[in-house]
């Protein structure tokens, strides 16, 4: 089940009609989450500060999506009643990735590699309660969180190379660290997007909500975290590069397969660049590498190319002739 936006209307509202103890430091008069644009909310659940990005149609990553995001971690760490973070997506999404309305603009602050470093920083425990799709940055986002709980029908994926580029909020680093460098070259490598089922396999989530209510399973297992006293566990600290022989196989046989499949193209081979730094660098020094491969892929004229070639798809598929357009078979000698 969707987290429906009535719902959130009426999260909305209660914050201005609220008990005088759901909100308290001590203090009847004073408020520590004060009103913030709406693309992002917060509500005290128990002990639990639930945070729901609530951004139409998607949940994609605008400049407002990110400053909540980045005030919520801080609000969280300076509230003493808050013992863990739950973050979920309004309507059908957690969060489907960048904001297109900003491609080509100038950047806003704070960037997503800032907001990523700073939800994984909590020192509450942070969980990422996943349904739809988490793809690109909303993937980047969820792996920032300590744990990972996702229900059916979710998509998670990084498919930033289809558009010329690579993760560039800790995508290249956080994965690899968590699933294995040749799990995560698939997936970067391809695009593609995983199942909930095939991301609870890979390592990419903790568990599987057993219904598909995600507020209720992700307040669940948030609470549940909480009664066996689990602590922060930061994706950055993960250990599934530990065999590092093999992950720099998995490089080598990455860096064979771009060359045959992907003659030309840029992004793929910086995607394996990224990768291997996770293996041989600390994590903050990969990081760095990562951004600046990032950039690199972004001045590409390539990049350019297909990101023109996305939005012109878009817009052929909303002209009326298209919609109820059927493909028709081809015949040979035609």
């Amino acid at each position: 089940m969707n987290l429906d936006r009535s719902t959130i209307g009426s999260i909305r509202a209660k914050r201005h009609r609220r008990a005088p103890t759901d909100y308290q430091l001590g203090d009847d008069t004073h408020d520590p989450y004060p009103p913030l644009a709406d693309v992002v909310t917060r509500e005290l659940r128990g002990k639990v500060l639930l945070v729901t990005t609530d951004h139409a149609p998607v949940n994609a990553l605008s400049s407002d999506v990110r400053r909540g995001l980045l005030a919520a971690s801080d609000a969280a760490d300076s509230d003493r009643s808050v013992e863990a973070v739950l973050l979920v997506g309004a309507g059908r999404n957690f969060i489907a990735g960048a904001d297109i309305r900003e491609f080509g603009k100038p950047p806003v602050p704070p960037s997503l590699p800032d907001v990523c470093n700073r939800i994984e920083a909590c020192a509450k425990p942070v969980v990422a309660a996943i349904h739809g799709t988490a793809l690109g940055g909303g993937l980047e986002v969820a792996l920032a969180a300590h744990y990972r709980i996702a229900v059916e029908g979710a998509k998670l994926g990084l498919p930033e190379v289809q558009l010329g580029l690579l993760p560039g909020a800790g995508g290249t680093q956080r994965t690899p660290r968590l699933i294995g460098a040749r799990a995560a070259l698939d997936l970067i490598l391809s695009g593609r997007h995983a199942s909930a089922k095939e991301a609870l396999a890979l390592g990419l989530v903790d568990r599987l909500g057993a219904s598909d209510d995600i507020l209720a399973e992700g307040l669940a297992y948030a609470h549940e975290l909480l009664a066996a006293q689990a602590t922060v566990r930061r994706t950055r600290d993960a250990a599934a590069l530990s065999d590092r022989a093999a992950s720099l196989a998995a490089v080598v046989a990455a860096r064979a397969e771009p060359e045959k499949k992907s003659r030309g193209l840029f992004s793929p081979l910086k995607i394996v660049d990224a990768v291997e730094s996770a293996i041989t660098q600390p994590f903050e020094e990969g990081l760095r590498l990562e951004r600046q491969l990032f950039l690199q892929c972004l001045d590409s004229p390539q990049r350019a190319g297909l990101v023109h070639a996305f939005f012109a798809e878009r817009e052929v598929l909303k002209a009326p002739e298209t919609r109820d357009a059927k493909p028709r078979a081809h015949r040979e000698g035609l």
